[in-house]
């Protein structure tokens, strides 16, 4: 309850709404503010979030972490994770690496590519600059 500013719930009289985490399955690990009388059953109902809710794939992944935590603590009230769940969380980053690795692949062969042009353009540049210079050179010197 060592907080500020202070929020208070809908109570009458009004009271500071102690700072909870939440362990549910939908928000592991984020802080609300609740009634000080929630846990007797008789709290006017006041609940505010105080985190930003996360993105679904950090709060499944939480939420997997924790459950097989406590499953390898021997608390059997959690299932345990099957190998298709587990596939699941990893697809993502598996497909991630190829597209990572052809990406890389792609920008070493642009990067030749724009070296060639360059030194092309380089070549065009010095070929103008002469036939400009001639024409200038034949100008000067015609009479």
């Amino acid at each position: 309850m060592a907080y500020e500013p202070e929020v208070l719930c809908h109570c009458n009289p009004r009271r500071k709404a102690p700072r909870w985490i939440s362990s549910s399955r939908a928000n592991p690990g984020r802080r609300y503010y609740s009634c000080v009388n929630v846990m007797n059953g008789d709290g006017c109902g006041f609940v505010q979030w105080y985190d930003s809710p996360l993105p679904k794939f950090f709060s499944d992944l939480i939420g997997d972490l924790r459950d097989e935590v406590w499953r390898l603590r021997g608390q059997d009230n959690v299932p345990p994770v099957s190998v298709e769940q587990v596939e699941e969380c990893r697809d993502p980053f598996v497909s991630v690496e190829p597209t990572v690795k052809d990406l890389q692949d792609q920008l070493k062969e642009k990067s030749v590519e724009i070296a060639a042009l360059k030194g092309n353009f380089e070549k065009v540049v010095f070929i103008v600059l002469v036939f400009v210079f001639g024409v200038v050179a034949g100008k000067l010197f015609a009479f």
